[in-house]
């Protein structure tokens, strides 16, 4: 389950060129004033002379030539003492090298630096400190994208779903668990199309607390939000298995089923066991016996074996006789040869019965006294009285079966003795 449950995990990090935009900001209308006036202070401002001739020049290797080196190297060798034109150059640097591989650490520094300056006009800032929070959760430093998310949504006002998606994420990896809800809540409300990534992250922080009722509740959401994902109809079905509810997870699993949403091995297998479980042996069977013979299930001594239990419990005696001798081939097993003659005694195949009988102790039986008092048995039903008592001789010097063998000795004599047969 838990292999399963981290494949459904989906870490909500920024891939290729790490840039934030502001543009789409969604501000809440209490704030949008607050923002216009922000936006109004902290604008107007421009680069020195001297540092925009070399910004432009800069930029025209990086956007025309794609020579971010060429941009960089530019870029590092400016002087200024003016704070603004520092900054933004810095958040020139941070973001060209949070384009190449392996240079987050390097980017972090300037986007920091830029950051710690507070000169930037507002969506400037703002997507600095968007940055900064992407790039630590890329970089795995979890608790300063935190920090810096928290940073964005208290200057920027910004209710961005995807920020609070994000910090759902590092609560997550920090094994925060109880703290993963929150901002995976807002985050749900805040998309305008349903996103998976929240509904698993609640799902994920109730699992990890053992919280399974509540876990489960959090995988129904999620199959009634995506009810076309096989995934998930798959996933409620091992959930409600979890938490034993069992008639649950059958309805689930055979919906799943209908749909086409059951395709491996081991999903055949569940909704056979929760058949079984439910008190349906005959269809938990039918499916082992369908998808056994298609060669989705592996036919091993194992899995047929299992099949013929099914089948017998579901009073499909032919069958199972039928599938417990094909177990025993695999190994040349002597208990699965038992099984099949006892089965066959239910039948009434009573020349069957003595067969297998015989092929169990061929092939080293333990319980010699059952099966030799099962092998007697057959034979007197089928009034070969000899065989019958040399049979349940056998089965007296077995201290398990002598009593009650005893007993069947003094009763194939008279039967024979009725019979005109001398043993």
């Amino acid at each position: 389950m838990k292999n399963t449950l981290k494949g459904f995990l989906i870490a909500a990090l920024v891939s290729g060129s790490v840039v934030s935009n502001t543009a789409d900001a969604k501000v809440p209308e209490e704030h949008k004033e607050t923002v216009k006036q922000l936006k109004k202070k902290r604008g107007g401002k421009a680069l020195g002379p001297r540092t925009g001739k070399k910004v432009q020049k800069a930029f025209e290797l990086y956007s025309g030539e794609d020579n971010v080196e060429g941009a960089l190297e530019i870029l590092l060798e400016i002087e200024t003492s003016s704070k603004f034109d520092k900054a933004l150059v810095d958040r020139y640097i941070g973001n060209m090298y949070a384009g190449l591989d392996g240079k987050a650490d390097v980017a972090l520094k300037y986007l920091y630096q830029a950051k710690a300056a507070d000169q930037l006009p507002f969506d400037d800032h703002a997507n600095v400190i968007k940055l900064i929070a992407d790039l630590s959760l890329q970089e795995k430093k979890y608790e300063d994208a935190l920090v810096n998310y928290q940073d964005y949504l208290d200057f920027s006002y910004d209710l961005d779903a995807t920020t609070f998606l994000r910090m759902a994420n590092a609560h997550y990896e920090l094994k925060q668990y109880d703290e993963v809800l929150k901002p995976a809540k807002r985050a749900i409300e805040l998309f305008d199309k349903p996103n998976q990534n929240p509904y698993v992250l609640i799902m994920a922080s109730y699992y990890e607390r053992k919280m399974y009722p509540e876990a489960t509740k959090a995988v129904e959401t999620l199959v009634k939000t995506f009810p076309k994902d096989p995934k998930w109809w798959r996933q409620l079905g091992m959930f409600y298995m979890l938490t034993e509810d069992y008639a649950r997870g059958l309805s689930t699993m055979e919906v799943a089923y209908k749909q086409g949403f059951l395709e491996t091995s081991s999903q055949m297998k569940q909704l056979a066991q929760l058949y079984a479980t439910n008190g349906i042996p005959y269809q938990a069977a039918s499916v082992q016996e369908k998808y056994i013979n298609s060669g989705l299930i592996e036919k091993t001594e194992q899995s047929v074996s299992i099949m013929a239990n099914t089948f017998q419990n579901a009073k499909e005696f032919a069958k199972a006789a039928k599938y417990y001798g094909e177990a025993a081939k695999f190994s040349n097993d002597a208990d699965l040869f038992r099984k099949q003659a006892n089965v066959y005694m239910m039948l009434e195949q009573f020349d069957k019965a003595a067969t297998a009988y015989q092929k169990s102790l061929d092939a080293g039986v333990k319980r010699k006294g059952t099966v030799y008092m099962g092998l007697a048995e057959a034979n007197f039903y089928m009034e070969k009285w000899k065989a019958s008592h040399n049979a349940i001789l056998e089965a007296i010097k077995d201290k398990s079966t002598a009593r009650s063998a005893r007993g069947w000795e003094s009763y194939i004599k008279e039967t024979a003795t009725r019979k005109g047969v001398t043993l």
